[in-house]
């Protein structure tokens, strides 16, 4: 059940209310507000004394309607609480009190002077009869208030003047609308129908959204659900403003509610992935060295949590984990069969092994026994028998042996193409590995396989002692490629710069996406000014492989900055050097190559 909110609570709900909306914190803000959230409506002593006031004023609009006009105007004044345009209705009422006001005293002698006037005169399109019945209408309609007579005569003689658009004039529908009296009547006309035919379509627009995204969202609250779809069926059968009064009131009460529900939805949502990173950090350090296939799996979903999670980067994470979940399960078979070969080899060779032992054994206890049985006799018939049975047993065991020997070739040479093909499917699967690294849109590595790749170099530069350079590039004008083209475009351009970087890097050098349209390069045993040569090469490369956007030629730069490892700097000391002498490069010209090297202490 919905459970209604405490008045602290629901005090500090309006004090928040107040300042998402970006309202001052006055009596009559916090009331309304306060309002919305208790569900409750509190006097409003304004609010009554302007009804009051309309009620009086209604009253006596029925010898006078501009007071019944005066008592429309300001009811939705004194409601948003605008004193200003509530005093200046009122000042209407009182034409000689006030210099704003737009009805003024009547002139009676000029009014009829004209009226008598235009009379005489000829209008085409308009006869005297004609004139003569607007004019018996005008005194009909509007002879209770002598100020509004006044104008709705001059009103319907200025209207002869325009080919006889005199009907709307006399209608009694403006008895209500003195302040609109010099309009013609055919703009009225025109202007009355398109706003109805206007607010019908925002009607049924505004009844759509409410059916179609608000009643939906709140699918999972029951009873402000059930609120909902009330409401709405009230809405379609309003038909006065009394109706609509109370439904926007509300309307207003749901529309907190959804915005009190979304908040909530966007804390779950956070909590839910910040826990999904923790458990996946917790999977990633326990798998890492003990099972290759899952760690590639769970650093493709590492790599998503990691950044903000839209739609499309789902639908490509998605693709991507179902691509490394296929391959894996295409060469993890093989892998186990290799490795269950190899097992079944080498428990053959013992086997075997064993075997010739035991052959082996036997044939040394026969000749023991024969070297016994020569001993105690002389009789030459046994001793010739004595000798076949030495040589047979002698035979046996050395086809036994070469059998064996055949056994163990053959055996060896299987264990060599079993360990040849674990090799080939282990480095196919740590390849695979290596995708789950790679930035999804350009091939490039992604931060985390950028980090290990770091690590890997960083170490391997330890060990030989050899020289390391970084490099740190970044588009010109990116952002105005993406303003003038589209981010579709941009996308592109960063796919093609890619592209021309790994045809002109060498094999030893590694390539990572930094962010944006920022790109790092590891060049490994490599000395400063060879690696400005390699990262102009690059640039010169790409001047001659312009970019096509729609068959036209886009030509894209960037500029660089190179840095050498110095001792034994780490990568969080060397990437800034690289970072420091691309900004002085961006701030010289751009599309150039600068060495950090003698930079101002301000920018190391």
């Amino acid at each position: 059940m919905e459970q209604k909110n405490s008045p602290i609570e629901a005090a500090r709900q309006t004090l928040i209310q107040l300042m998402q909306r970006k309202l001052p914190p006055t009596p009559d803000n916090f009331r309304s507000v306060y309002d919305e959230i208790m569900g409750i409506k509190s006097v409003d002593q304004s609010a009554e004394l302007g009804k009051a006031l309309q009620k009086v004023l209604q009253q006596a609009g029925k010898k006078k309607p501009k007071y019944v006009a005066v008592a429309q105007a300001i009811g939705p004044l004194i409601e948003n609480g605008d004193w200003a345009k509530v005093e200046e209705q009122l000042a209407k009422l009182f034409p000689f009190g006030t210099a704003t006001s737009d009805v003024e005293e009547a002139n009676w002698s000029n009014v009829i002077r004209n009226l008598l006037k235009q009379l005489e005169v000829s209008h085409k399109g308009v006869t005297l009869s004609r004139k003569k019945e607007g004019l018996s209408k005008v005194l009909v309609n509007f002879a209770s208030d002598s100020d509004v007579l006044a104008q709705k005569i001059q009103a319907l003689v200025n209207s002869w003047g325009l080919s006889g658009t005199s009907d709307a004039v006399v209608s009694s529908d403006n008895a209500l609308a003195p302040d609109e009296t010099t309009v013609p009547a055919t703009t009225q006309s025109v202007t009355s129908t398109n706003a109805v035919i206007g607010s019908s379509q925002w009607r049924d627009m505004l009844l759509r959204a409410f059916e179609l995204v608000i009643i939906p969202n709140l699918e999972a609250v029951p009873d402000i659900h059930q609120k909902a779809v009330n409401l709405f069926a009230r809405m379609k059968k309003a038909s006065n403003e009394q109706s609509l009064i109370i439904c926007a009131a509300d309307l207003k009460s749901i529309l907190l509610s959804v915005e009190m529900q979304r908040d909530q939805q966007g804390r779950i949502h956070e909590s839910l992935l910040q826990l999904l990173r923790l458990v996946l950090s917790s999977m990633a350090e326990m798998v890492q060295s003990e099972d290759q296939w899952l760690y590639a799996q769970t650093t493709v979903i590492s790599d998503i949590v990691s950044k903000p999670v839209n739609l499309n980067t789902l639908y490509d994470a998605e693709s991507s984990l179902k691509e490394l979940v296929y391959k894996q399960a295409q060469l993890k078979p093989a892998l186990t069969e290799a490795k269950d070969t190899l097992k079944k080899m080498v428990t053959t060779f013992v086997d075997r092994l064993v075997d010739m032992t035991e052959s082996t054994s036997d044939y040394h206890d026969k000749i023991e026994a024969y070297q016994k049985k020569i001993e105690t006799t002389d009789n030459i018939s046994e001793l010739n028998v004595l000798l076949n049975n030495i040589l047979d047993d002698t035979r046996s065991i050395g086809l036994t042996v070469q059998r064996t020997r055949d056994e163990f070739l053959n055996s060896q040479k299987q264990a060599q193409a079993a360990e040849k093909r674990i090799d080939e499917l282990t480095a196919e699967l740590d390849y695979i590995g290596q995708v789950a690294h790679q930035d999804y849109l350009t091939g490039a590595l992604n931060r985390r396989g950028m980090d290990e790749a770091l690590e890997r170099e960083f170490n391997r530069a330890d060990r030989h002692n050899t020289t390391l350079c970084v490099a740190m590039l970044d588009i010109d004008h990116f952002k105005k490629l993406n303003d003038t083209l589209g981010h579709t475009t941009g996308d592109e351009a960063l796919t093609h710069l890619v592209k021309v970087l790994k045809e002109v890097l060498r094999t030893t050098d590694v390539l990572a996406r930094y962010g944006g349209e920022e790109f790092i390069i590891i060049l490994p045993d490599t000395p400063k000014d060879e690696a400005v040569k390699v990262i102009t090469r690059v640039q010169r490369e790409l001047t001659k492989n312009f970019f096509m956007h729609n068959n036209e030629r886009v030509l894209i730069t960037f500029s660089a900055g190179v840095a050498e490892r110095v001792g034994d700097e780490t990568p969080e000391v060397l990437i800034p050097r690289a970072d420091a002498a691309l900004y002085k490069a961006k701030h010289s010209g751009r599309n150039r190559v600068i060495a950090a090297e003698n930079l101002p202490e301000t920018l190391v």
